[in-house]
């Protein structure tokens, strides 16, 4: 199947958008994994078919992403999936750009200048991957209005949550996520966020022992947990793997979330068998399974290959408008030409002819598949007749690092 071919049959089950839209779409993503070089309108024009006025004006009409992925996920992922979210720093200069500040930057270990994005993207649990939802930019008004980066997220998770139900009623958020603001917001949603504690994070036993009789209220808590002195009553071996240490999980409450929760803590140990490391994994269903919580949160990482992709691969960083539209479109199309690439290139093949899934041998195939292309047209070959051709496959595949 064509990404032209993907792309409409996903349009098609969306309403109100025309034939041209559906055309410019189609190619667009076809665009966005073969060009070299920034990702900008005139770059765009250089390389497509259209000029570079109209992929401005495409770029500030408004797109309902969501429901455009959420169809591309059901297509291609198992049906063990949950919802996972994060906030990605992107580089950019100047003062004029909506939404430009200071903005915590994980891989430098500070707060960079720049713009900063709230992405929603979906974990295929059975094959390993994460596919792109929606993401949104924020904004310093919108962070204001709310009071706090948090309340923010936690808006954020409000807007999409009838969305995010119809995939998974879990939502994976790391560290940062891990306070109440966010819990309660996504408590609210009737969603269940799965996440990591501070390593300081003060919880407490249920109290299982006999209650006094008479008046007064019962006794609801015994001790504090001791995260590397775990009492037996209250916490069973969970999982065991070599590289991640032995998980117990148990029922305790958290203060700061003021609610009981599912905990699994994870004992890292050295050569001599001591406790080295320590890390605290939680969820807001207390009757979930200890395994499949930390499965769930390990399995969160693959959300941040979406970024890396999209950054390197798909020119994320790279949108030069200064409309908050064309902005928000960039920032979807690049993500999503991704979770396309993915669609069409790895979750298609068997699961046992699969191999790592590499966007820079995508793009080199579909930069030599526009060449080979633009050499037809130059030499008025039939393409037909030179894709027949036995030497074909080998320019197709030339420089692919997994041909």
């Amino acid at each position: 199947m064509s990404i032209e071919t993907l792309t409409e049959a996903i349009l098609g089950k969306m309403s109100g958008v025309n034939k041209w839209r559906r055309n410019f779409l189609g190619h667009l993503f076809h665009l966005f994994l073969s060009m070299r070089g920034r990702y900008t309108f005139l770059n765009a024009a250089r390389y497509g078919i259209f000029g570079e006025m109209t992929y401005r004006q495409h770029f500030e009409r408004p797109m309902d992403w969501a429901t455009f992925n959420y169809h591309l996920i059901m297509y291609s992922t198992a049906p063990e999936r949950f919802n996972s979210f994060d906030a990605s720093y992107l580089s950019k200069s100047g003062k004029h750009t909506p939404g430009v500040s200071w903005y915590w930057s994980g891989c430098a270990g500070k707060a960079k200048w720049g713009l900063e994005i709230g992405a929603f993207s979906v974990v295929d649990v059975v094959n390993h991957s994460a596919m792109h939802l929606v993401a949104e930019q924020t904004l310093a008004e919108e962070t204001q209005q709310h009071g706090s980066l948090l309340e923010y997220y936690g808006s954020l998770v409000e807007r999409h949550a009838d969305m995010l139900l119809k995939i998974s009623k879990f939502l994976v958020a790391d560290a940062y996520f891990s306070r109440k603001p966010f819990v309660d917001k996504v408590c609210e949603c009737h969603l269940q966020l799965i996440t990591r504690l501070r390593d300081d994070a003060v919880m407490y036993y249920p109290y299982l022992g006999p209650q006094r009789e008479g008046r007064g209220r019962h006794k609801k808590f015994a001790a504090r947990v001791d995260v590397r002195n775990l009492s037996p009553e209250h916490f069973t071996a969970s999982a065991c793997d070599e590289q991640d240490g032995i998980a117990y999980e148990g029922r305790v409450w958290i203060k700061s979330w003021k609610r009981w929760a599912k905990v699994v803590v994870a004992h890292q140990k050295d050569e001599q068998g001591k406790i080295k490391t320590v890390k605290v994994y939680a969820s807001t269903l207390e009757t979930m399974a200890g395994a499949d919580l930390w499965l769930y949160y390990k399995a969160r990482f693959q959300s941040e290959f979406l970024f890396r992709d999209a950054k390197q691969h798909a020119g994320l960083e790279h949108c030069q408008s200064r409309q908050a539209e064309a902005l928000d479109f960039h920032f979807n199309a690049s993500l999503t030409a991704v979770s396309m690439a993915k669609a069409l290139h790895w979750f298609s093949r068997p699961a046992d002819q699969r191999g790592p899934f590499s966007m820079a041998d995508i793009k080199t195939q579909y930069f030599n598949e526009l060449l080979l292309d633009r050499f037809f047209v130059a030499y008025g070959l039939n393409p037909h007749h030179a894709k027949n051709h036995h030497a074909y496959k080998s320019l197709f595949e030339l420089g692919k690092i997994a041909a």
